[in-house]
């Protein structure tokens, strides 16, 4: 964002610390010390803790239930457990007594649970318990989760619902991927602002001013439900993983219902079935590499066995050559291909040093013996 700072995302664990006491089970006496545990916990529990029992009296017990409700709904912190609480027997039997499900308290925690803030709008009226601003403000931040998974999910494919923006990514030689100033992650699935417009219930402002989408988005970037950065240029939410997390998703998981599970197992299905392939792949890889190192020693030994041929062949003829030839030299030179070919430039050496003494000598014998003949 040009004229905001890069927004920092803090960690969505939240945790509760708790000093306990040391005991010795020697002495039975206690310690000097205490010492900090931590315990993380889910903010819903505290809700779910203070439920009455199921057999409570119907009147007294629904109107609990539905204080309870109410600050579940209302607290900040808590963005999943909708469905936990929504099954728990002590709502069912104060809420749910005919089984129809058709208290408002409860399609509300199915709202928060699964729904959107386009399923609230256009609900008829009395479907839905009448949400405060803060209830409206947590709505929209789960419709943002909702939307992000569905563009997420469908950017595994080649159709994706939002716009793409933002460049290339560069690759310096000898170093990883880096971003280009006002760049995208190569991994980052983009969500168009006008998308989220839409499912957020939001009209364009005479001005154009995206404030008041983008102050929904950095909320849900502090409080953990999405990773991304805000782009005004191309008006869009840049969804990518964190460096430091690389396999953490960018979006953070809604709550699972009954109507999730068919899904879920053929995603499984879908995900056994490519690893399948890829192990396939991969055994045939080894076969084929097994292969071409069992061919390439073969031609190795078939070429070390044609060298030490030709070797002993080139030597049986040197051998041939020895015993005659001018003053042994058939014989040296044989010694020479032995010895190495220092050997062989001394024993060519010698040869021609004799050869030119030798011929010295016939040319005088002749030029004395020709002169008395002539004399």
């Amino acid at each position: 964002i040009r004229d905001r700072p890069q927004l920092a995302i803090p960690s969505a664990v939240s945790s509760s610390s708790s000093r306990v006491k040391m005991s010795s089970s020697k002495s039975g006496a206690a310690s000097g010390g205490a010492a900090a545990g931590h315990a993380h916990t889910n903010p819903m529990d505290q809700y779910v803790n203070a439920l009455p029992s199921p057999t409570a009296g119907a009147a007294g017990a629904a109107a609990s239930v539905r204080a309870i409700i109410h600050q579940a709904l209302t607290n900040p912190k808590i963005l999943s457990g909708f469905a936990e609480l929504r099954s728990h027997p002590a709502v069912v039997a104060a809420l749910d007594r005919s089984g129809a499900g058709d208290d408002p308290a409860l399609h509300t925690l199915d709202l928060f649970a699964k729904g959107t803030y386009s399923d609230y709008s256009s609900a008829a009226p009395g479907t839905y318990l009448t949400l405060t601003d803060g209830q409206l403000t947590k709505l929209r931040q789960l419709t943002v989760v909702s939307v992000a998974q569905r563009i997420a999910a469908g950017a595994s494919s080649s159709t994706i619902a939002g716009t793409t923006g933002g460049k290339k990514n560069k690759t310096k030689k000898g170093g990883g991927n880096k971003k280009k100033k006002g760049g995208a992650n190569a991994t980052a699935t983009t969500v168009s602002y006008d998308v989220l417009r839409s499912e957020l219930g939001m009209e364009t402002s005479a001005d154009g001013s995206v404030r008041d989408l983008e102050d929904v988005l950095i909320s849900c970037i502090y409080a953990g439900l999405i990773i991304g950065r805000l782009d005004q240029r191309s008006m869009s939410l840049w969804l990518e993983p964190s460096s430091d997390h690389p396999g953490q998703p960018p979006v953070a998981a809604r709550d699972v219902t009954l109507e999730d599970v068919p899904r879920m197992i053929e995603e499984l299905e879908r995900f056994q079935s490519r690893s399948l392939n890829v192990l396939t792949a991969l055994e045939d890889a080894s076969k084929s590499s097994k292969e071409g190192r069992a061919a390439d020693a073969k031609v190795v030994l078939t070429n070390e066995a044609a060298a030490q041929k030709a070797k002993k062949k080139e030597e049986a003829r040197l051998a041939s050559l020895g015993g005659g030839g001018d003053d042994g030299w058939s014989a040296s030179l044989a010694a020479a291909v032995g010895a190495g070919p220092a050997a062989m430039d001394l024993s060519m050496e010698g040869r021609s040093s004799g050869s030119i003494a030798r011929r010295q000598t016939k040319r005088s014998r002749g030029g004395h013996g020709g002169g008395e003949g002539r004399f």
